[in-house]
């Protein structure tokens, strides 16, 4: 299938070699490039699963797309593999974390690994103070200077508004965040749900990109009483609406309200500043 930004084609061999990672496990990875004529996305190679980069097969697992684009590249090559990049991820079917590199030093195994990342004990007190004492009204975590311990970044009060949270979670980096998110079901009663968020910007640095994902699985677990999980790379995927959503969404799937199930009422935001 052609993309049509760019009029580059798509070899029906790369969706399958992908399948065969995503589904059927084959491959360790699968390298694609664009042909000599520039109309067609083709397998280069492909890297069984024994293959050098890691000592066993992990208990969970997370696929990488890499759009690789070094200096040294010819600067055709550079614009017409930023200008397939969107169309080809479609045709993958699959994908789950997506980077860019410009040089080795940004895939590293250390950038990838979550076994050196420690949790902070702070981390675990303070989400409990929200979660059991309803103590705070948000928290955020973050990765400390080194890349190797998760501690607390910042903490909102219980008067804080929505937009102190927003605000507080940076354009160019990501973080781990806990929201307490108050509102009123369609019969006024009030409840609450406890959002965990991984927050990933796009103009966040690959390495930080990695390291978050690969600790974000571990972390979750050391924080029990998590409601609702929500990845976001910008404002928009996070905002009042978009939490409201996904608590009617879970309270549909759950049958906690069957009446509202039946008349597609929605809830009402209530308690947030």
């Amino acid at each position: 299938m052609a993309n049509a930004t760019s009029g580059v084609a798509v070899s029906e061999e790369c969706k399958a070699r992908f399948q065969e990672l995503r589904a059927g496990r084959a491959h360790r990875f699968v390298v694609f490039k664009i042909d000599d004529a520039m109309r067609q996305v083709v397998v280069d190679r492909v890297g069984p699963r024994d293959a050098a980069g890691e000592g066993g097969e992990a208990p969970r697992s997370k696929i990488f797309f890499v759009s690789w684009s070094p200096a040294a590249a010819d600067v055709r090559s550079k614009m017409v593999y930023a200008s397939s990049n969107e169309g080809f991820k479609k045709e993958l079917d699959g994908v789950q974390i997506d980077l860019q590199a410009t040089d080795p030093s940004e895939l590293t195994l250390d950038a990838n690994s979550s076994s050196g990342v420690a949790i902070h004990d702070d981390c675990k007190l303070k989400f409990n103070e929200l979660q059991s004492k309803r103590m705070h009204r948000f928290i955020t975590f973050m990765m400390d200077n080194k890349g190797k311990e998760i501690i607390v970044d910042k903490i909102g009060d219980r008067t804080t508004s929505y937009e102190d949270f927003t605000s507080s979670l940076p354009e160019g980096d990501c973080r781990f965040a806990i929201y307490d998110f108050d509102f009123l079901t369609a019969e006024d009663v009030p409840k609450s749900r406890i959002f965990y968020i991984l927050w990933s910007p796009d103009n966040a640095k690959v390495r930080s990109k990695m390291l978050y994902a690969s600790s974000n699985e571990r972390f979750k677990k050391e924080l029990n009483g998590i409601q609702l999980e929500v990845q976001a790379t910008d404002a928009g995927e996070i905002s009042l609406d978009a939490l409201k959503d996904r608590e009617d969404n879970m309270r549909i799937q759950n049958n906690e309200d069957n009446s509202t199930q039946q008349s597609g009422g929605r809830s009402k935001l209530g308690g947030v500043k």
